[in-house]
């Protein structure tokens, strides 16, 4: 499976989402980023990282790998292109901000007018928190303004893409903290288990979808 986790505007949750996939399911890693966080955790082998400019090689069959991509589509950014015409599976994290959604969307159109794509898309809004006045119960977040945002923005802009419910969670600083996907923290950290478990239940329902696609 070749996932690419992206979005043009910064700050959306890629990284966190891509890095807790590649350690749960023991995937390479492939990244654009000038200064990434991979070093030192993700082990030589496993870790690609290129220039924007720069074109990623074909991965071979059989061969797991999620690309963390950052900066805006172009007739140079080689390295976003080569990675979308490989994938099986994009993965475009949006929060409830009006420059995420906007670049969201923006995205979206963007990755359609590539020519040869042929992915499957997954939207997975991000950073959701709960109103003041807002009652639902866990693993209820798909019933909160933000996700109903999120999911209107894609909507109403002409787009038919699966949406997944992403919390707001410090959860996603601890993988970089302990080096380990949020499952692997909650199997060792029972407190961790207990404060990160709606997180955790979210990112089964990504890896559901995933192996949905993998048994198509």
């Amino acid at each position: 499976m070749k996932i690419t986790v992206y979005q043009a505007k910064g700050a959306a949750g890629k990284t966190p989402i891509a890095t807790n996939i590649a350690l749960d399911r023991e995937y390479a890693i492939a990244t654009n980023e000038a200064f990434h966080v991979y070093e030192g955790f993700i082990p030589e082998e496993r870790l690609i990282a290129l220039d924007l400019t720069e074109s990623f090689p074909e991965i071979p069959e059989g061969i797991d790998v999620v690309f963390d991509l950052a900066g805006a589509i172009s007739k140079s950014s080689h390295s976003i292109t080569s990675a979308l015409l490989q994938s099986d599976l994009v993965i475009v994290p949006i929060s409830n901000e009006v420059k995420s959604l906007m670049g969201g969307v923006g995205t979206l159109r963007e990755i359609n007018k590539i020519e040869g794509f042929k992915a499957q898309v997954l939207i997975v809004a991000t950073k959701l928190k709960k109103g003041r006045k807002e009652i639902f119960g866990k693993d209820e977040w798909d019933r909160s303004e933000d996700f109903k945002n999120v999911k209107h923005a894609v909507e109403s802009s002409g787009f038919d893409y699966p949406v997944l419910p992403s919390k707001f969670s410090n959860a996603f600083d601890a993988i970089f903290e302990r080096e380990q996907s949020i499952a692997q923290i909650s199997e060792v950290d029972a407190l961790a288990a207990y404060s990160f478990r709606e997180v955790k239940n979210q990112f089964d329902a990504i890896y559901q979808h995933i192996d949905n696609l993998n048994d198509a």
